[in-house]
């Protein structure tokens, strides 16, 4: 499973949230499903797009998680191809009609053609693997910092909440 992190150390925010607990909830909620829907953007724009019907970054998600106090957010995808995709694989034979499928909706072969495409794709993997896409680590990456940014406008909302 993948699983990456920003950690934001937010001044003072413990004691808001224990003084002004329901503003703290509503603030926090906002700015963090905020900050998660611009890492789902962000990764969605660096996903590889296939042959469809449905894209792999058709099936990435966002959603806030909460346990008692804490809230957090979750990304990402029920599809089984997402962690070979940004992971990468080893060597290993795939099987080839998911392949001659996109060797049709992508080159535009069809019949024994694209089934000889096809079969040639899967055996370069074979032999060499595929690359990491890394769509989710450099989406976090590159919006690391306007996260923090987000996530730090938590008090100021509370502020604002709290005075009306």
């Amino acid at each position: 499973m993948l699983e990456l992190k920003i950690k934001a150390d937010i001044r003072g925010l413990d004691e808001m949230t224990a003084q002004y607990p329901q503003a703290s909830d509503r603030a926090r909620r906002g700015r963090l499903a905020e900050a998660a829907l611009l890492l789902e953007r962000a990764i969605k724009e660096t996903t590889p797009v296939g042959a469809g019907p449905i894209h792999l970054r058709d099936t990435i998600f966002s959603e806030t998680v909460i346990q008692g106090l804490a809230i957090s957010a979750a990304l990402g995808t029920p599809a089984v191809h997402g962690e070979p995709v940004e992971y990468g694989t080893k060597p290993h034979f795939p099987p080839v009609a998911p392949i001659r499928h996109w060797v049709e909706r992508k080159l535009g072969l069809s019949g024994s053609e694209a089934a000889g495409v096809a079969f040639v794709i899967a055996r370069a993997i074979s032999k060499r693997g595929t690359k990491p896409a890394r769509m989710f680590g450099r989406g976090v990456d590159e919006q690391k910092a306007a996260v923090i940014r987000i996530l730090e406008q938590i008090p100021d909302d509370i502020v604002r909440m709290v005075k009306g």
